[in-house]
């Protein structure tokens, strides 16, 4: 089983490496469809919280980082992750695993069809979507898709759009793994299982920037978020049995 959890490790590193977006989509509904979700949830942010490190480390996102957005919408998910934490420690095992699925095919679908909402993008709006994406934060890991989708309706460009995702991800993903850690939710073995899983993280997310550079940004993504709808019916039907 180690040897499969690596090379999900890397193939989800090498995606987020090369799009951007979701190193937590992509691993989490593959793990959950062979392990207990409270696990997969512990172990996707702790390597989450590496992946969004390593793009932090990249220059270009550091310089076009939107702060006066990122500010409002982390301190709202705050209110959200205590919420998150109940529904993970004492939530139905079902609910969480059909709640990773469900998100990861709503996403990845709205992707596809390029479907954007119109938003004001109002002080109000903005806490709301950081309330839920503190929510599913510490309840399913993913903490992304609200956020990406209301940066997207609100017009942000390509750099602009990656740089503010890739910081607030990682402000949010650290301060779930804290408030777990804190819970009790990851313990020791979890913690040992990411060490031992970290070396694919690396290794996949430096194949994903070699990769990166020939290849079609649409057609790629295009390729993974119909990956991902595929794992997430999928989930949703092992959710349901």
């Amino acid at each position: 089983m180690l040897i499969l959890m690596l090379g999900i490790i890397g193939v989800s590193a090498a995606a987020a490496a090369a799009t951007g977006f979701g190193f937590n989509l992509v691993s989490a509904p593959l793990l959950t469809l062979i392990y207990p979700p409270r696990l997969v949830v512990v172990l996707t942010l702790l390597l989450g919280l590496g992946a969004s490190g390593l793009l932090m480390l990249r220059r270009d996102i550091r310089r076009d980082v939107e702060w006066g957005m990122v500010g409002p919408l982390y301190l709202s998910s705050l209110a959200g992750m205590p919420l998150g934490v109940a529904v993970l420690m004492w939530g139905p095992a079902r609910l969480v695993k059909a709640a990773i699925a469900v998100v990861t095919v709503a996403f990845a679908g709205v992707m596809l069809t390029r479907f954007r909402p119109r938003v004001h993008g109002g002080p109000l709006q903005t806490a709301a979507v950081g309330f839920l994406s503190g929510i599913l934060s510490t309840s399913t890991s993913l903490n992304g898709p609200p956020v990406a989708l209301y940066l997207m309706a609100r017009g942000f460009a390509k750099d602009r759009f990656r740089a503010t995702m890739v910081v607030y991800v990682f402000l949010a993903t650290a301060t779930s793994v804290g408030l777990l850690l804190l819970g009790g939710g990851a313990g020791a073995p979890t913690l040992s299982l990411a060490a031992r899983l970290a070396p694919a993280l690396i290794a996949g997310f430096a194949a994903g920037v070699a990769l990166a550079g020939g290849l079609s940004d649409r057609g790629f993504e295009a390729a993974v978020l119909g990956f991902l709808v595929l794992v997430g019916l999928l989930g949703i039907g092992s959710a349901l049995r």
